[in-house]
């Protein structure tokens, strides 16, 4: 029977994984042509379903890892530790801070800048307001009979009386 004409389930890849793996080698080659499946396929199998190892062949590469000091002080560490760059975040870290120290004394002027320009506002109505009650106040006195100083003899009298008496006496 070959591989390509039976599909065999997780189950059944497992069952032959499991009694390939559990003998010597020779006995993958046995269950191997047991089942009508590929060497290669069975420790496929055994790989894929965690039963077991599969040795390396002769034929296969074989990887050497060459450890560095550096990578082992990494592993005994657990992580490899940071490696900052001060300069540049002392520089950003300065940076940073005085732009939004620019920005604070920025609202700071401006907030004074719109307080004071209402206050000056509100100063020039009051001092217009003050200004229109002082004209009408002096409006009243120019425009009405009244007595300046008694002991000195001092009134006061309307001034279009007075430019009409003036106007009267030059005839």
């Amino acid at each position: 029977m070959s591989e390509e004409s039976k599909k065999y389930t997780l189950e059944e890849k497992t069952k032959i994984a499991l009694e390939a793996s559990s003998g010597e080698e020779g006995s993958i080659a046995d269950v191997a042509k047991k089942y009508g499946v590929s060497v290669s396929k069975i420790e496929e199998w055994i790989n894929e379903t965690g039963v077991g190892s599969v040795e390396a062949s002769d034929d296969e590469e074989s990887v050497d890892l060459e450890v560095t000091e550096e990578l082992a002080n990494d592993y005994n560490f657990g992580a490899t530790p940071d490696k900052l760059n001060y300069p540049r975040l002392t520089f950003w870290s300065i940076f940073g801070t005085s732009v939004m120290l620019i920005i604070v004394v920025a609202i700071f002027y401006i907030y004074d800048y719109t307080f004071d320009g209402a206050g000056q506002a509100a100063s020039e109505s009051s001092e217009y307001y003050q200004i229109g009650q002082i004209m009408e106040r002096d409006q009243n006195k120019l425009n009405s009979f009244g007595v300046v100083d008694l002991e000195e003899g001092v009134y006061r009298i309307p001034i279009d009386s007075v430019i009409t008496r003036m106007a009267t006496d030059s005839e």
